[in-house]
């Protein structure tokens, strides 16, 4: 699952008619990927970095369900070289996971220049990401991040 959180006071004074205070938090889009069952299922291969780029690239587009085109072709509700900072939640990291994961932002056209960060918080990691990216806002740390979870059961042993 992923989220897009930023300041955006227009938003919030249209939909629910007063102003919000300049640093207040809005999620304006979330997406996540499809359930199947551990080591079944046609995610049971996908190692987690995969997962985690298409949620990336779905949740900038204004429709999530936009088949992936040519580049520079997409129409995205935010652009992804406005977003600086992602924070993933993981709890059964790969080795690799800081690498994959900036791959996988890569992939979804966001740029080297945003920073990745990953957290893990057992069964809430992805709400943590979340937190974190909502701090940072509410800080004044940055205006647009990505707060993400992702998991692949079936990469694991268990």
């Amino acid at each position: 699952a992923s989220s897009v959180i930023y300041r955006l006071e227009t938003i919030m004074s249209r939909r629910i008619g007063k102003s919000p205070h300049p640093r207040d938090a809005v999620i304006v889009q979330a997406i996540r990927t499809p359930l199947c069952r551990a080591r079944k299922g046609g995610l049971a291969k996908l190692p987690p970095a995969t997962l985690l780029s298409a949620v990336l690239r779905g949740v900038l587009l204004k429709d999530p369900q936009q088949p992936k085109g040519e580049e520079g072709c997409e129409d995205y509700s935010v652009p992804p070289d406005a977003v600086e900072d992602i924070c993933v939640g993981n709890v059964m990291s790969p080795p690799t996971a800081a690498v994959s994961f900036r791959m996988a932002a890569l992939a979804a056209n966001i740029p080297h220049t945003t920073s990745i960060s990953t957290t893990n918080r057992q069964c809430s990691s992805g709400l943590q990401a979340i937190a974190n990216i909502a701090h940072a806002i509410q800080c004044g740390s940055i205006n647009i991040g990505i707060g993400a979870g992702v998991e692949s059961m079936s990469m694991n042993p268990m």
